[in-house]
């Protein structure tokens, strides 16, 4: 069959084209639809949907609660009573619509008689002004008399109008009196009827804002969806951080809320997410907590990709562990974000981002795992090798090495170096060596040289030091009970109190084990006991003003603990031709290896050792934590944290790691599980190879000291976001930092805060060291100064000391005002008025009778000192005047548990009523005043400055 021609004129056939044509416009009009379709299905509509029937069943459940609170008989009295009201009511149905009809006859009579008076008014005002014009222009009398009467008159009528306004008014208001009257009963019987039901009434009204009506539908459907929806993205600008887009910091954009509809809402703790009301809301997002949802906002503490509510994954949120992975990868189709800089941290690191905001603090209130983590790297020194902006002040983690020759031998020092856990498994000093990277033969061959080179560069530059005294030998088992008893374990874990230092986790200072082994000549040790800053100036180690026999009965004990497998290793000698090896090696950096070797050749064996001893306590950082000769003013050895949180994560190398997360947290929790993992499988030479040391520590510890790095951020925070601490707080920051320097957190509980010490006394914590609550309203500045100068005792019962530190006149200032900003307080003691009067001076009488009802109440049965001689149970009462603040005193005898609930002082005054009703009247009150003023005119008027005054 012949092809069909084409029609005349045309070049293409028309029927294809046609064809073509139809095909593509459906195609089209397919596509527009499909595009329609796809923007109004959203997965974020149907999380909102579910909202509204979670929403709607809780509001049918708060409706049935509150209906079952409500009394039938009662209801069914009002609704009759409602109903009786409207009967009568409507008996008079033709009073109200006569007196109705006048209401609205008189309000037509006001409308226009204020027309009237503001004409008149306005009349009279013009008037007023001609009048004083003519009079001020030299007008003739014969026309300013004419104005004048004219002015009169227009006052006089609007004053007549103003008259007939307050009649009508006064008619209005006695007629709406007579239709509220009539209508009295009714409407009191509808106020007490809606009183009864308000509250379900409201939750109904809130329940009919769930219904999925006609209405709903037409205002979500598509093509209308623009004008009013219910379902909607919600957002909020959040100006107290800042997002970092295209090189513009810009106010945060949340839409968060948009799928977490109930976060702010008390009531949906139980539901599922994103449903899930915020945990702690006082403290996040709680419209009366500390960072209102408005204010602060989801991505600023969460991170990711707040504005991007398209789906699930879309707003970049990260799983905390495998199985949520997996989980989410089935449900959500869940994958890596790899494009976005800041995915959401993974819920257990979140704590993090407080750190970004709280600057110029030792510890973030209210952040007990971020607090934990910050605890865990000054226990560990991370401060001392890397650079953490913040963390300058912070002292040396490590012992002073300058006079290491008299407390260790150089035998000990070198295995020690080798192998710390080998020695002392709970050592908080790194391995450096025998690591996955530098275990073979040739790395262990010039190790083992470095470490002898180190040993001796030490020793050559360690000063000459004599102890002051001489052990004699002492009762071992007195020592050890005595370390048990006094303190020791607020710092320290001891060997012999294995469950005791489990249980305290005490880390401030080194463990207290196999010291027998390590101590080379107890001298020393009697020395360091009783003067730990004759050895080192700079010790935060402080004096327990041990007696003789006390010293040395604990030197006996600690001496006694050996490891007599460590102290038969005999550490290898050094190799010379690796020696000079290395040196070579360090010296080619900068001199051609001909010359290098020349030099080397040149030293002596000596100069050898020293030189590579040097170089090695460089390399390896030792400077960064132990006070060495020769070193001061050196930068720390490795990179600086103080933007780790936000390094790139391109910059993070983790070489043939292909089983290590491939995210920021999951490279450096593996790199503090095992530094040197990085150097598996590559060729690299033993000069480039890893060094930062293993400090073997656990998962559970990585991911702490994790935590804290990913809150090391580069991200600049508005103004309005900081946390800028006030007089009172910045006092505190700074005092906070002595008080963790000196670890006073070790035995005190400071308002809640640590006191690892007090877990050694389980219930009995009246024998514990006393819990610091509110202490800068409780004592004295002056006492408090003084008492840091020279401790002495002040609850007799106690078996664990105060130890005294050598404390400067400026700490000890810092100290006492930080516990007084802590507490809000002026530096002076302020008083009541009255009480200040009342202390000033005191009636005989007031004073006899306050004496009686000391007695009464048997208050030296505890507080026996100064009154008799029976074993003392409570504080010297003699102290409380130049000790305690009055108004402190006042609030401790009305109620003494309420500071401290498990103390023994009994509350004399329960609910208020006094146990003895004989004295001023039984007035609690008086009472009261009437024991602090006895007490503050009995005390003593000058400070002890020693337990002997």
């Amino acid at each position: 069959m012949p092809p069909k021609k084409h029609e005349s004129g045309m070049a293409y056939n028309m029927v294809r084209l046609n064809r073509l044509f139809a095909f593509l416009s459906f195609f089209l009009l397919a596509t527009v639809l499909w595009v329609f379709l796809d923007d109004y299905i959203r997965p974020w509509k149907i999380v909102q949907l579910e909202a509204r029937q979670i929403e709607r069943k809780k509001l049918d459940e708060q409706i049935a609660e509150e209906e079952e609170t409500i009394d039938g008989d009662k209801l069914q009295g009002l609704e009759r009573e409602l109903h009786e009201a409207r009967a009568q009511l409507a008996q008079r149905t033709g009073e109200r619509e006569e007196i109705s009809d006048s209401l609205r006859e008189i309000q037509k009579e006001i409308t226009a008689e204020t027309i009237t008076g503001g004409r008149l008014n306005a009349l009279s005002a013009d008037q007023n002004y001609r009048y004083e014009q003519a009079q001020g222009h030299g007008a003739n009398r014969a026309q300013v008399e004419r104005l004048r009467r004219d002015l009169l008159e227009y006052r006089r009528q609007f004053a007549q109008s103003r008259e007939r306004m307050k009649g009508l008014e006064g008619r209005q208001k006695s007629l709406r009196s007579q239709l509220a009257e009539i209508s009295a009963q009714e409407t009191e019987a509808q106020r007490a009827l809606d009183e009864m039901l308000r509250r379900k009434n409201l939750l109904e009204l809130a329940r009919n804002k769930t219904n999925s009506d006609i209405v709903f539908f037409v205002r979500n459907a598509p093509f209308f969806d623009f004008m009013d929806p219910t379902l909607r993205i919600e957002q909020l600008v959040v100006d107290t951080a800042l997002d970092d887009r295209y090189f513009q910091h810009v106010p945060k954009v949340d839409r968060c809320i948009t799928c977490h509809t109930f976060i702010d809402r008390p009531g949906y703790e139980n539901e599922p997410n994103p449903h899930r009301t915020h945990p702690n809301l006082d403290l996040m997002v709680g419209a009366e907590g500390h960072h209102p949802m408005k204010q602060f906002g989801c991505t600023s503490c969460h991170g990711g990709e707040g504005h991007r509510v398209n789906d699930f994954v879309a707003a970049a949120h990260t799983p905390q562990n495998e199985e949520q992975k997996a989980r989410w990868v089935a449900q959500y189709n869940w994958h890596e974000p790899h494009k976005i800089p800041q995915p959401m941290y993974k819920l257990q690191y979140t704590e993090s981002q407080c750190l970004k905001c709280h600057q110029g603090v030792e510890y973030v209130p209210e952040a007990p795992k971020l607090n934990a983590g910050i605890q865990m790297m000054e226990e560990y020194g991370c401060y001392a090798c890397h650079r953490i902006e913040g963390w300058e002040h912070k002292r040396r983690p490590g012992p002073s090495l300058q006079r290491i020759a008299s407390k260790v031998t150089k035998e000990f020092f070198k295995n020690w170096v080798w192998s710390p856990k080998g020695f002392n498994k709970q050592a908080l000093m790194p391995s450096f060596f025998m690591q996955s990277n530098n275990r073979d033969e040739e790395s262990v061959a010039k190790n083992i040289a470095e470490v002898n080179a180190m040993a001796q560069y030490v020793w050559d530059k360690s000063q000459d030091y004599s102890p002051l005294d001489t052990y004699t030998g002492g009762d071992g088992a007195r020592g050890k009970e005595l370390v048990g008893q006094i303190g020791c374990m607020g710092c320290h874990g001891v060997e012999g109190f294995e469950g005791e230092s489990r249980q305290v986790g005490a880390r401030a200072g080194p463990y207290l084990g196999n010291l027998g082994s390590k101590i080379k000549d107890p001298n020393w040790l009697i020395t360091w006991l009783k003067r730990p800053d004759h050895y080192d100036p700079e010790t935060i180690m402080p004096s327990f003003r041990l007696t003789d026999a006390e010293a040395q009965d604990i030197a006996t004990y600690l001496l006694s603990l050996k490891n007599p497998g460590f102290e038969s290793l005999v550490f290898e000698e050094t190799d010379e031709a690796v020696r000079d090896e290395l040196l070579i090696d360090y010296l080619a950096a900068f001199d051609t290896r001909e010359e290098a070797t020349r030099k080397v050749l040149a030293m002596g064996p000596h100069e050898k050792d020293l030189e590579l001893g040097r170089r090695s306590i460089g390399k390896y950082g030792c400077y960064s934590c132990h006070a060495i000769e020769g070193f001061d003013g050196l930068p720390p050895v490795g990179p600086e944290l103080t933007e780790e949180g936000t390094k790139p994560l391109t910059q993070f190398a983790f070489n043939l790691q292909h089983t290590v997360e491939h995210s920021r947290d999951g490279w450096i929790k593996a790199h503090l599980e095992n530094p040197r993992r990085w150097d598996d499988g590559l060729q690299k030479d033993f000069k480039d190879l890893t060094k930062m040391p293993n400090f073997n520590f656990t998962q559970a510890q990585a991911e702490s000291l994790t935590l804290v790095l990913l809150g090391f951020v580069g991200e600049e925070i508005p103004l309005k976001g900081q946390k800028r601490l006030d007089e009172y707080e910045q006092l505190w920051a700074q005092g906070q930092r002595l008080v963790n320097k000196f670890n006073c957190y070790g035995c005190h509980q400071v308002d809640g805060m640590r006191g690892e010490i007090l877990a050694m006394y389980g219930d009995d914590l009246n024998a514990a060291p006393p819990r610091l609550v509110d202490q800068g309203r409780r004592v004295q500045t002056d006492w408090f100064y003084h008492f840091l100068e020279d401790v002495h005792p002040i609850r007799p019962w106690l078996q664990v000391r105060m130890p005294s530190f050598k404390l400067t006149p400026e700490e000890r200032n810092t100290i006492v005002s930080g516990f007084q900003g802590k507490s809000q307080q002026q530096t002076f003691v302020e008083l009541r008025p009255e009480l200040n009067d009342a202390l000033a001076w005191i009636s005989p009488e007031e004073e006899a009778e306050a004496g009686r009802l000391f007695n009464a109440l048997v208050c030296a049965s505890c507080h026996t000192q100064g009154y008799n001689s029976d074993p003392p149970l409570a504080p010297d009462l003699r102290m409380t005047k130049r000790k305690l603040r009055p108004e402190w005193t006042k609030v401790w005898l009305s109620n003494p548990q309420a500071i401290y609930p498990e103390t023994s002082m009994p509350n004399f005054w329960e609910n208020g009523e006094s146990l003895a009703p004989d004295y001023f009247g039984g007035d609690a009150q008086k009472q009261q005043d009437a024991l602090v003023k006895y007490l503050y005119h009995r005390g003593w008027e000058k400070i002890p400055l020693s337990q002997n005054d």
